[in-house]
């Protein structure tokens, strides 16, 4: 996907997270509810809250809700980049991601 299309600030947030993601480095993620770096950096987060009209705010919510579920993590839960993707890998494909989100193809998700 061509991430310049959400501008330059953008791309450069998605790829110093591609970049981060494949070092499976040590450094700590701590899970927190709301936006990220990456919304801060969209142009659809507006009025500190998700505009794009495939997914709004509460729909946003609600599919971070079910990966949560899916992954067994909460708000608040520290944990490795490295152990993230392992988590990830462990329990992918999760249902909703092949079924219901509109991102899938982003993630290599596929509903076959």
């Amino acid at each position: 996907m061509d991430y310049l299309i959400r501008g330059e600030e953008f791309a450069r947030a998605v790829n110093e997270i591609e970049e981060l993601t494949e070092s499976e480095s040590d450094l700590i993620i701590i899970v927190t509810e709301g936006p990220d770096q990456l919304c801060n950096c969209c142009p659809d987060y507006k009025n500190n809250r998700c505009e794009n009209p495939i997914g709004n705010e509460e729909k946003v919510r609600r599919w971070d809700s079910k990966i949560q579920e899916g992954l067994n993590i909460s708000y608040g839960e520290k944990i490795t980049v490295k152990a993230l993707l392992a988590l990830i890998r462990e329990k992918a494909p999760l249902d909703f991601c092949q079924a219901r989100c509109p991102w899938n193809t982003l993630c290599e998700v596929s509903s076959d």
